[in-house]
């Protein structure tokens, strides 16, 4: 996923990519492993989601280069 930090986006533009997690996963750990690259003046924040958690964040210029993130989280919740 990409989204453009200088013009023509605004402070305050959001991207968002959401994940199903089938009935037979939820309430596993897994790991969610990504890279990110954030450089620049215009960079602002990278908040990682699970539901309404945030397992990760980064915030400004982080340097010409590709970071790697590894989150371990429980998928979802169980109903009872």
């Amino acid at each position: 996923m990409y989204i453009e930090t200088s013009s023509p986006r605004y402070y305050g533009d959001n991207a968002k990519l959401e994940y199903s997690v089938s009935n037979t996963d939820i309430g596993e750990l897994s790991c969610l492993e990504f890279y990110y690259h954030m450089y620049g003046t215009d960079v602002n924040t990278l908040n990682v989601f699970n539901g309404n958690t945030r397992v990760f964040t980064q915030s400004g210029n982080r340097g010409n280069q590709w970071l790697k993130a590894k989150v371990t989280m429980s998928l979802g919740s169980k109903v009872s």
